[in-house]
């Protein structure tokens, strides 16, 4: 009788922690910065531990592919992918934010190098969407996108996507600037300040029209 309510417990543990929601992203993170610096990484802050995120970066192939082949590299860790795309929205010199997040330098030269085409599929994605604006968080399994909202509905959107609802859907945390400035370490054997110095000054968010 403990053996099959142990199995029983177990089983059902695995479920609510495997329960996980696929979403894509569409955006530019040079046009789209209060999405990247503000509202994707207080969704990830939240849920991303439930969230697998595929990302359609546009703008321009110079940068949308060195930063589609970043995330790449982060590809098992959405926190790490989130707090590396506000580190380049908040206009922060690429090489600074990719030693921030631990991306590999070889892996990454690899995927740059070989990766033209990445931007025209991330093009023609958003073509297929059929929507003129951005950012878009397409909510996949349920044929739907979501655009022009605010933070909170759009959480409660990609909450619906759950069997088993995550607790940070109802109780989510704040939207503080200090608790936005918080960040995960990815690495301690390299100071990426003192290897990319910058203005100690933290950029301006601005949005372009």
């Amino acid at each position: 009788m403990i053996f099959v309510f142990l199995l029983a417990f177990i089983s059902s543990t695995t479920i609510l922690y495997t329960d996980a929601s696929y979403i894509v992203v569409y955006g530019d993170v040079h046009k789209d910065v209060e999405f990247f610096t503000r509202t994707f990484p207080w969704i990830v802050d939240n849920i991303g531990g439930y969230l697998f995120v595929n990302y359609n970066l546009l703008g321009s192939g110079r940068y949308s592919v060195p930063q589609s082949c970043a995330l790449s590299e982060l590809q098992s860790n959405t926190f790490l992918q989130a707090q590396y795309l506000r580190c380049e929205a908040l206009g922060y010199p690429s090489e600074y934010c990719l030693c921030e997040a631990g991306v590999d330098p070889e892996h990454f030269k690899q995927c740059v190098l070989s990766g033209s085409s990445i931007a025209g599929e991330a093009s023609w994605g958003f073509t297929s969407l059929g929507v003129n604006e951005t950012p878009v968080v397409d909510l996949m399994g349920v044929n739907n996108t979501v655009y022009g909202t605010d933070d909170v509905t759009l959480l409660k959107k990609i909450c619906e996507l759950y069997h088993y609802v995550p607790r940070e859907c109802t109780h989510y945390s704040s939207q503080t600037e200090g608790f936005l400035e918080q960040k995960a370490l990815a690495q301690f054997d390299r100071q990426c300040f003192n290897e990319f110095p910058f203005e100690v000054e933290k950029p301006q968010p601005t949005t372009v029209a």
